[in-house]
């Protein structure tokens, strides 16, 4: 994936993952207002509230990837000689790629074995929802190559290994 197209994937990444956490905290806004204020709240704005809360855990963590900001341990890697430092991050990515490809296979599986089962109060497929799966593998994949890349491409936008404020 060039990065052009990388960039503009990220983009409209952090415009939907925007747009759900606004979608959840009006739903979930309304649901209180309804359930305190008028004693009925509807049943399906708490499955809708958990299914987009699904996809955005989801998207962020594949934001993450690109971002390179999941938790690590990188005590050892900062003691290594920077070529080794090269080496390390290039491991990481490549684990990275064969767990997107897992999800990617997995996801695929569970999400065409729950197409016909419904949720109970939207009446949606299920598989809708199981979709994050494999959608979060190509994302961790597409994330983890170009990671690889900026790696051997060094520069600025280099993957780094330092530590960060916790």
């Amino acid at each position: 994936m060039s990065q052009q197209k990388e960039s503009l994937l990220y983009k409209v990444m952090k415009v939907f993952v925007a747009g759900m956490m606004m979608l959840i905290t009006a739903l979930t806004f309304y649901q209180i207002v309804l359930r305190y204020g008028f004693n009925k709240a509807p049943s399906w704005s708490e499955e809708l509230v958990r299914f987009v809360f699904v996809w955005l855990t989801f998207l962020a963590a594949g934001m993450g990837v690109r971002e390179r900001i999941h938790i690590g341990i990188d005590v050892v890697v900062n003691m290594l000689p920077q070529s080794l430092q090269k080496a390390a991050g290039v491991a990481v990515a490549l684990i990275i790629v064969a767990f997107g490809a897992f999800l990617l296979i997995t996801g695929m599986e569970i999400t065409e074995g729950t197409h016909l089962q419904a949720s109970p109060a939207l009446g949606l497929p299920m598989s809708y929802v199981y979709a994050a799966i494999p959608f979060m593998g190509v994302l961790m994949i597409c994330f983890g190559l170009n990671n690889i890349r900026l790696i051997f491409k060094g520069g600025d936008n280099a993957p780094t290994m330092e530590v960060g404020e916790g």
